[in-house]
């Protein structure tokens, strides 16, 4: 491929990135405000598709209820649209033909910290979530629940490859720029 088409890509990917992020965190608040109309679509979030799994029923739910359930599934999914960003960026870099620079690496390892970030945040708002939405049923109807599924060991193992690659990537960076200063 060559770098013009390599640069457009990128810009293309660093637009649609920053627009995953925004449909993103709007369908989290989407699924919370109509959910109706957004189990048309398939479930949420892994916490908005908890609603499903508890048999929640948002219509009943306070206002304050849906506002902490807003407010409590967004939390992991704006950690993950920080990583997000930094792949944008990443992505600009690769736009303006700046492949090997310890700059794209430091981005390049924030995205798998978000990665790593949201799946831990995740697993451990899920209880905090499932609680919350159960809270107004009677006792005895309550429930706690903890998840930790293939997914998120699929995830932590990508996060922690991509962090991996972005240290190695940035230790080549600055080999790169030593030998060019003796050059």
């Amino acid at each position: 491929m060559n770098t013009d088409r390599l640069a457009k890509y990128s810009k293309v990917l660093a637009t649609a990135t920053l627009g995953l992020v925004a449909l993103m965190l709007l369908s989290n608040i989407a699924y919370w405000l109509f959910p109706d109309v957004m189990n048309l679509y398939g479930p949420g979030f892994n916490l908005t598709a908890l609603t499903e799994t508890l048999d929640a029923n948002i219509h009943q739910m306070p206002w304050w209820q849906i506002t902490g359930g807003i407010v409590l599934s967004s939390i992991p999914l704006l950690i993950l649209a920080k990583g997000l960003v930094a792949l944008s960026a990443l992505f600009k870099f690769y736009a303006n033909g700046e492949y090997f620079e310890p700059e794209s690496a430091d981005l390049l390892g924030k995205v798998g910290k978000s990665v790593g970030l949201w799946v831990l945040i995740s697993f451990l708002l899920g209880p905090v979530l499932s609680v919350w939405i159960t809270m107004m049923r009677p006792a005895g109807e309550r429930l706690f629940t903890i998840s930790f599924g293939p997914s998120d060991v699929v995830a932590l193992f990508l996060a922690a490859s991509v962090m991996i690659v972005a240290r190695s990537l940035h230790r080549a960076c600055m080999l790169a720029r030593e030998n060019q200063q003796f050059v």
